[in-house]
């Protein structure tokens, strides 16, 4: 049996794709290696409002909304807290966020695919026309979107994914705690400093309640800034130990879930495209490199490879040639907020985080819209040159 349209994965990515060409009249099937949408969890899933709203999502699949953002570098100890005086986003109960989106998809018609693991796909020459599986399916199509986050089973086999050893990797892990001494219910917490926390990256803790908090760190591998020490859970367990500043709050807390994952800092890779084929989401590194941040930009993309895909199905046309269009729909919407990104991601670990905290002492009162353009990545060089003026020139040398 074929079908307009292979979604590899059930994550934002593949769910926001299968939604959007469901909607569109689309023969529409989605694959997930896994047994159940939305498990297991491998993010801290902190995302923006606008999501939710954006999808007409209920509400209860946040578990806690915040307003502020605080920051503190412990080298120096100039903690600064920003309130924005509304909710800006929070915490996703992940699985049910998933599972809202895909009943959403069912609804519309798409048929899924659950415990069956996407192995490569089928070729026609160089055209992609549909994939093979663990347990032996062959499903054609017209176009596959690969939304199989940092796995990018289809974009790897077709060498569209440059090798891990060769980009910056971001790698994670968190506990969910109970018995937690929240600081502020209403506030993200970040805290940084290369050696009492992670040598490059940072250390957070997210409420969820007044005792409850996801707690875990993220680094980053094969950058200019080496990290001795490869294991993560190395690193968490400095985060929660006795001369962490968070000890005091986490010392008879109890983790219930413990959440790990990879993935790409390296900016969106070059050609998320070829022939049949549209990749979105962390399969194609369009996560913020920042702040981690994906899920927002994973539908956001999800939803243009699908709007894309549409119209080169009714214009017969599936080849890379004509594909090309996503990656300028892409661009478009990003303008040149990862470029300035890319630029950011050269200034050294305590350079940039005390240029930060300068940046929220200076705003959080007069302009604190301008500390949340930083945290959602959508600063263009004007911004950033705002925010960060001991850059310009130095590491901010375009435009």
């Amino acid at each position: 049996m074929g079908y307009d349209i292979i979604v590899v994965g059930g994550g934002p990515a593949g769910l926001a794709a299968s939604i959007t060409c469901s909607n569109k009249g689309l023969k529409t099937i989605l694959i997930e290696k896994n047994s159940e949408i939305g498990c297991p969890v491998k993010t801290s899933a902190f995302t923006f409002k606008d999501v939710v709203d954006k999808w007409n999502l209920p509400y209860n699949v946040m578990m806690k909304w915040h307003s502020s953002f605080y920051l503190h570098p412990l080298y120096s100890g100039r903690e600064v807290e920003v309130n924005f005086g509304k909710y800006i986003g929070g915490c996703l109960d992940y699985p049910s966020f998933l599972k809202e989106l895909s009943y959403r998809a069912i609804e519309n018609g798409v048929k899924f695919i659950l415990s069956d693991a996407v192995v490569g796909p089928i070729m026609d020459g160089d055209l992609v026309i549909g994939v093979k599986t663990s347990k032996g399916r062959k499903l054609k199509s017209k176009i596959v979107i690969d939304g199989s986050g940092p796995t990018a089973i289809i974009g790897k086999k077709l060498g569209l994914i440059p090798r891990y050893s060769e980009i910056e990797i971001g790698i994670g892990i968190e506990y969910e705690m109970h018995n937690v001494k929240v600081r502020n219910p209403e506030s993200i917490d970040f805290y940084v400093g290369r050696e009492k926390v992670v040598p490059i990256g940072y250390g957070w803790v997210f409420p969820l309640s007044d005792i409850k908090a996801r707690v875990g760190i993220s680094t980053v591998y094969n950058t200019p800034e080496d990290v001795e020490e490869k294991n993560i859970e190395f690193w968490h367990s400095k985060f929660l130990g006795k001369n962490s500043p968070i000890y005091d709050r986490v010392k008879n807390g109890q983790p219930y879930a413990v959440h790990g994952g990879a993935y790409p800092l390296g900016g969106m890779i070059e050609k998320p495209y070829s022939n049949g084929v549209l990749l979105a989401g962390d399969a194609a590194s369009q996560a913020s490199m920042l702040v981690g941040e994906g899920i927002r930009y994973a539908m956001e993309f999800g939803k243009i490879a699908a709007e894309v895909s549409f119209d080169a199905i009714k214009n017969n046309d599936v080849s890379e040639e004509f594909l090309r269009k996503y990656i300028e729909r892409v661009k478009q919407y990003l303008g040149e907020y990862f470029d300035v990104a890319i630029d950011l991601l050269k200034v050294p670990t305590d350079e940039y985080w005390e240029a930060l905290i300068d940046a929220m002492m200076r705003y959080k009162s007069t302009n604190p819209g301008m500390i949340l353009k930083y945290l959602r990545t959508e600063m263009s060089y004007e911004d950033a040159k705002n925010i960060f003026p001991s850059f310009v020139g130095k590491y901010l040398r375009r435009k």
